[in-house]
């Protein structure tokens, strides 16, 4: 019921998300630049999402401050509430990389998840400056902006929870694949030199790519965003997703180039009486 009444009312109504996340965009390629940079803030080293990851320091260290801010030990709060404002920026520079490989409705609810997240960094980041006698102002001054910089926290936590649980944002395209052990007949019994080609193995589709006498086989989807990996192209001994760069070992599906963060399905395939045959590997 509530979440049918923010996303009806309120987000699927903010198109705005997507020209604000344009912008954030704009500023992350020209500061993060380095593709393995990029691919260890997407988490490709970690075979998981860092972003998410990096979001329970400050939501745990905020909660901690509030409480101890509640409570008047202030000493506690302070320090509590530097760890999370800290953790808010590092949370920050992962998600704005994930952001930027972000498409469609997803990428909407993205803006506005970080334009909240921001408003709360504003807020926290006066609080501590209050707090540390840099700017002038009461313990209680400092608690207000706090509690308000965690209201955001909390609305910003809300949208990312549909980004990833409702929009399928940065999860496994495959998580639900069961790999067969059957030999399936491909529907092709050719394939070009170094050009990655579809093919259909019973009900799952395939990018198949020769090079010499060897055939690599990789499941189609690709496991970031969905894409075709058909319509990518061939780098050295990997396939490059043509959507948003991500690359995968073509022996094994291994993942080596963000912002994938999970493996491919691979194949075997062989040649039984003139006709093409893949299984699965894993």
């Amino acid at each position: 019921m509530i979440r049918r009444f923010v996303n009806r009312t309120l987000l699927d109504k903010w198109t705005w998300g997507v020209g604000i996340a344009d912008f954030y965009s704009s500023i992350d390629r020209s500061v993060v630049r380095p593709k393995w940079l990029r691919s260890f803030l997407h988490g490709t080293w970690l075979g998981h999402p860092l972003h998410p990851l990096l979001t329970d320091v400050p939501v745990g260290a905020l909660t901690v401050a509030l409480v101890l801010d509640l409570l008047g030990i202030y000493d506690g709060a302070n320090w509590a509430t530097l760890i999370g404002g800290a953790g808010l920026v590092l949370a920050a520079i992962a998600g704005f990389a994930d952001l930027d490989e972000t498409d469609g409705k997803a990428r909407q609810y993205g803006g506005v998840h970080a334009s909240v997240m921001l408003l709360a960094m504003v807020f926290y980041a006066v609080s501590l400056l209050i707090r540390f006698g840099i700017t002038p102002g009461a313990p209680e001054q400092a608690t207000w902006l706090a509690a308000l910089g965690y209201l955001f926290v909390v609305l910003g936590a809300y949208v990312g929870g549909d980004l990833a649980f409702a929009l399928g944002n940065m999860v496994d395209r495959h998580a639900w694949r069961s790999g067969g052990t059957k030999w399936t007949a491909l529907d092709l019994a050719e394939v070009p030199d170094r050009q990655p080609t579809k093919a259909k193995a019973g009900a799952q589709a395939l990018v198949l790519v020769r090079t010499g006498d060897t055939l690599s086989a990789l499941h189609d989807t690709c496991s970031h965003a969905g894409c075709s990996l058909s319509e990518g192209t061939v780098v050295g001994d990997t396939i490059q997703c043509g959507c948003h760069g991500s690359r995968f070992k073509l022996a094994d599906g291994r993942v080596v180039v963000g912002p994938a963060v999970y493996d491919q399905p691979a194949y075997e395939v062989r040649r039984s009486e003139g006709k093409l045959e893949a299984r699965s590997i894993r």
